[in-house]
């Protein structure tokens, strides 16, 4: 998109996939320490963006990263500056169950328990609140600092970059293309000023 004056841009990026094995079946109990070994592992080096993603990336006027490790290093393979590392961006919360009734793979648990978070069932409910608060302190952030710059790139997080976009859309942003998910994939949000 050519840069018209007035027309703000936000450009969300999943970080690059997490070098781990995470296809050995758990309890959910264990799941925080799966959580905590995900946070702390690299990133597969030899899978790149397409040719048009990283000129986004380096066309930015803004480039934001969570402070996980996995945005950082997805950033610094590509040799993208980071302009603000911010917790706000970071993954929302993994709501956690303490028990040993079934094993399951990571992601199935992640799947499931984020299933019960979107339907408000029990204890999930209050992640899921907690995380949209992060979310709408997150599109603040963005929001104000839109006034300053066209064109922000986000390196973040699947589930935190979508309720992000959620509450911009709230603002008046819009999706001028379909959603991509999974690793690498990206989404856009326009505003247009004028």
């Amino acid at each position: 998109m050519d840069k018209k004056r007035g027309v703000k841009r936000v450009t969300f990026i999943r970080h690059a996939k997490v070098d781990m094995d995470s296809s050995r079946p758990i309890y959910a109990r264990e799941l925080a320490a799966w959580e905590e070994a995900y946070n702390t592992a690299p990133i597969v080096t030899d899978v790149l963006p397409g040719d048009e993603l990283i000129r986004e990336l380096r066309d930015a006027d803004y480039v934001i990263s969570s402070t996980l490790r996995r945005s950082i290093d997805s950033l610094e393979l590509l040799e993208v500056e980071i302009d603000e590392c911010n917790v706000l961006f970071n993954e929302a919360a993994i709501p956690m169950l303490n028990g040993r009734f079934i094993r399951l793979r990571p992601v199935a648990w992640l799947v499931l328990f984020r299933l019960l978070s979107l339907l408000g069932i029990g204890r999930w409910a209050g992640t899921l609140r907690e995380s949209r608060a992060d979310a709408k302190k997150a599109a603040d952030r963005l929001l104000h600092l839109s006034t300053r710059h066209d064109h922000i790139v986000l390196m973040g997080h699947g589930v935190m970059n979508w309720l992000i976009r959620k509450e911009l859309s709230k603002n008046g942003w819009e999706r001028k293309s379909r959603e991509v998910h999974g690793n690498w994939g990206s989404n856009e949000l326009f505003f247009d000023k004028r």
